[in-house]
């Protein structure tokens, strides 16, 4: 019995010690991945930053704003050198780009980000120093880092929802050239316009707003995406499926990818051209507008500060729109997209195109690739970004077809 007993002890040792030894080594080779740059841990979403306004208990600043191609721009100071971050409400959190001239504390870890298209990647997440932002102080702030190259940008970093979550109220006023960040409650409160409610989903607004009579289609308000509204694929096609009136207002279709997110362009599918014959926010009415259908969720975006200011209340989750020209409606009257250049293998593409455009009656088809402009080569995506195309005119483009063939094509800008 005592040496039974003696047997089973001993192997509860040596079963011990193995466990031991096999922890220590999974540590040791954990922190030997870790400090080569092969793992890092996962970061959650934090509100962990600090914003200041000197000594003050509460406080209201006023942030001078430009407002370029339709971007929220405001200036930074970090280290007593300036730079311009966009304000994007459709991301979480803050975010800088790969090879950025911005200085950062350290790296905090990683993160699973999705862009427009939903799709997600795993990022690194830095700490940005100390940086102004008016006469706020903010201490703390995480930034994720994207990889360059997709998106075109003449900013230098992003400032994300996670500024309105802390508890900082705004007014978006684009045609003042500015943005009241407060703190206190009540601020806004007299103030009127034509009101909806957002929810957070991941952390950033989403509102409902009316693009066909007796339906509501729940759109992401992303200051980051251009347009005023683009609708949800799926959305769109359970909409179509229960109202003539929707169907009615289908201009045209065609299969191809119209959308650039941070990490990847949408799979090319059927995208549908819609003529408007109103768009609703509340009771507020936008006549006339032509837009596609996208992949990712359907959009508001910041087209929308072309006709009024935005006031985001984190409060009571509320957003305010007050148009400029006093009135309950307005005409958009914009031309329907006609054609849409996105990158394949780094190379500008076309990856969508409609049939009876001009440019597709000048011979530009789907798949081709632009190598050159004006007699100018094109060798990426960047070149193309960064050409300098003035609109009016019109520009000799040198394609390469899918079969290898290579054509001119006149394109007016």
């Amino acid at each position: 019995m005592k040496k039974w007993l003696g047997t089973i002890l001993h192997m509860r040792v040596v079963r011990r010690a193995f466990l031991i030894s096999l922890f220590s080594f999974l540590i040791s080779h954990f922190s030997f991945l870790i400090s080569k740059g092969y793992a890092q841990p996962m970061h959650h979403y934090s509100l962990g930053f600090t914003v200041n306004y000197g000594n003050a208990q509460h406080f209201t600043d006023t942030i001078p704003i430009t407002f370029d191609e339709h971007r929220i721009l405001f200036p930074v100071k970090i280290g007593g050198k300036e730079y311009h971050f966009l304000f994007d409400t459709g991301a979480t959190q803050g975010a800088i780009f790969t090879g950025s001239r911005l200085p950062y504390i350290k790296e905090v870890g990683n993160v699973i980000s999705f862009d427009i298209n939903n799709r997600p990647d795993t990022v690194r997440v830095v700490q940005l120093p100390t940086f102004q932002l008016g006469g706020l102080t903010i201490d703390g702030y995480l930034a994720t880092v994207i990889k360059s190259g997709l998106i075109s940008r003449s900013y230098d970093g992003i400032i994300g929802f996670d500024l309105i979550n802390k508890g900082l109220a705004c007014k978006i006023d684009v045609e003042n050239k500015r943005m009241i960040l407060t703190d206190r409650k009540k601020f806004f409160a007299g103030e009127e316009g034509y009101e909806v409610k957002y929810k957070l989903q991941s952390f950033v607004p989403y509102v409902w707003v009316s693009p066909f009579m007796r339906h509501m289609d729940c759109a992401l308000f992303d200051t980051g995406f251009r347009r005023l509204y683009t609708m949800n694929r799926e959305s769109f096609q359970k909409h179509v499926y229960k109202s003539k009136q929707v169907a009615a207002q289908v201009e045209d279709r065609a299969i191809g990818q119209s959308t650039i997110g941070m990490h990847s362009v949408e799979t090319a599918d059927t995208v549908y051209f819609l003529a408007l014959d109103r768009l609703k926010w509340d009771e507020f009415v936008f006549r006339n507008y032509h837009t596609i259908t996208q992949e990712g969720s359907s959009h508001i975006g910041a087209e929308l500060l072309d006709y009024g200011s935005v006031i985001i209340n984190p409060f009571k989750k509320r957003m305010v729109f007050q148009p400029y020209n006093k009135s309950g409606v307005v005409r958009v009257d914009n031309q329907q997209f006609q054609m849409y250049i996105v990158p394949k293998n780094n190379r500008p593409t076309v990856g969508l195109i409609r049939q009876g455009s001009d440019a597709y009656k000048n011979g530009l088809r789907q798949g081709d690739t632009i190598i050159k402009v004006n007699g100018r080569d094109i060798p990426d995506i960047t070149a193309f970004q960064q050409f300098g195309f003035v609109k009016g005119h019109t520009y000799t483009y040198t394609v390469r077809r899918t079969d290898g063939t290579v054509h001119q094509v006149q394109i007016l800008k």
